[in-house]
């Protein structure tokens, strides 16, 4: 069950990362994390029901179980995420605060408020470029 709820969310989130980064429109409400969150803090939203905490060890191994990546690449994605400052662990937001059209900051024209690292941030507009090229460097596809 838990392997199946990752891989729907990772989907989730995929989706909207390709969304997000293919459009250059703002990221969706769903991709919202906290950049200066503690690990108190992630361990108090994990009793939210508007936060998920993604483990990203936890993640790269259900693709590995899943047969999207090898173990080799799993391990090769995950030292480039984390030494190009990628957070081993976030909280996303992804149900609850929606604006108008289900977006929180899509009219919002100062675009560099999404990943400025203070207040609520958007995952992929601050990571997003970070993930994909691990997956690449590592002769990997970010599954989607």
């Amino acid at each position: 069950m838990f392997s199946r709820t990752m891989t729907n969310i990772g989907a989730g989130i995929g989706l909207a990362a390709a969304i997000s980064l293919g459009s250059g429109m703002a990221a969706y409400a769903h991709d919202c994390y906290v950049p200066n969150r503690s690990a108190q803090g992630n361990a108090g939203v994990s009793n939210s029901q508007a936060w998920f905490t993604l483990y990203i060890p936890d993640a790269l191994a259900g693709d590995v179980a899943n047969g999207v990546i090898t173990t080799e690449q799993a391990d090769c994605i995950f030292d480039l995420y984390t030494q190009g400052g990628g957070p081993e662990v976030v909280s996303i937001m992804y149900k609850g605060a929606a604006g108008q059209g289900g977006l929180i900051g899509a009219n919002n024209p100062n675009d560099w408020l999404m990943s400025n690292g203070t207040g609520v941030d958007h995952f992929f507009d601050t990571y997003g470029g970070l993930i994909f090229g691990s997956y690449e460097a590592c002769g990997a596809s970010f599954p989607v």
